[in-house]
């Protein structure tokens, strides 16, 4: 618990830097704590040291741990940002409150479909591969607008906004580059469909700096909040990663 504590303390101390070097308010910014592969007495504890939102990418340990986190009378939003397969588009849809991985129109149709069946509206957000890399999911910057028309228009979904990764490396460069592009692509957005398009979500332990510079709303990190992870053959997780 003090660990996660310190370990808190000194992210926000990053992000108020951040925001007061980029003209940028602390509140503007949602911190999502991603906690896939942490067990669920420390998301509790990251719950109790003041974490209102969880991100976890995989539909299978969410379902472990949601409900336990639930029954314990505990309420935080619940965030996928996995890439999502269509097949795990209905447990996906019962436990999350936000899906900010929709990478295509096939998983859209499909969680707008299984949305309908549960009677449930779904939040969603576009994955936008803003760098082009070909290892990553997500919609191309130019087939982003066109989706998001197609998107809009599904069965109970509310379309808030877009979702990046930003590029594994350490070139400044590339990493703005990326971010600005991101940042265009939610203007446009935000321009056609107006207010309901809220959320850019940019932004992990390594480059928050950046994202907060290019208007991210929300930010999703684990490493700097939980440390690095080890994954179950005791192999720490790509530094890149959420």
């Amino acid at each position: 618990m003090d660990q996660i504590k310190s370990n808190l303390k000194q992210l926000e101390r990053r992000i108020e830097n951040a925001c007061r070097e980029f003209g940028r308010r602390r509140d503007e910014l949602l911190l999502v704590a991603v906690s896939k592969t942490v067990a669920i007495e420390r998301i509790i504890m990251a719950y109790q040291a003041g974490i209102t939102a969880f991100g976890e990418n995989r539909v299978q340990e969410a379902s472990a741990k949601i409900p336990k986190f639930i029954e314990q009378g505990f309420q935080a939003g619940w965030h996928m940002i996995g890439h999502l397969q269509t097949n795990k588009a209905k447990p996906a849809v019962r436990l999350f409150d936000i899906i900010e991985s929709i990478d295509s129109l096939k998983l859209a149709q499909t969680v707008s479909r299984e949305a309908v069946s549960e009677n449930k509206r779904v939040d969603v957000l576009l994955e936008v591969n803003s760098s082009g890399e070909s290892s990553k999911f997500g919609f191309m910057p130019g087939d982003v607008i066109s989706a998001a028309r197609q998107i809009n228009k599904m069965e109970n979904l509310n379309l808030r906004g877009l979702m990046t990764i930003g590029p594994f490396t350490d070139n400044k460069n590339e990493i703005e580059k990326a971010f600005a592009s991101a940042q265009t692509l939610f203007a446009q957005l935000k321009s056609e469909f107006g207010e309901s398009i809220d959320i850019l979500s940019m932004g992990m332990s390594d480059d928050l700096e950046y994202a907060i510079k290019y208007g991210s709303t929300e930010l999703r990190i684990g490493t700097a909040i939980f440390g690095v992870r080890k994954y179950g053959d005791g192999t720490p997780e790509n530094p890149g990663g959420l």
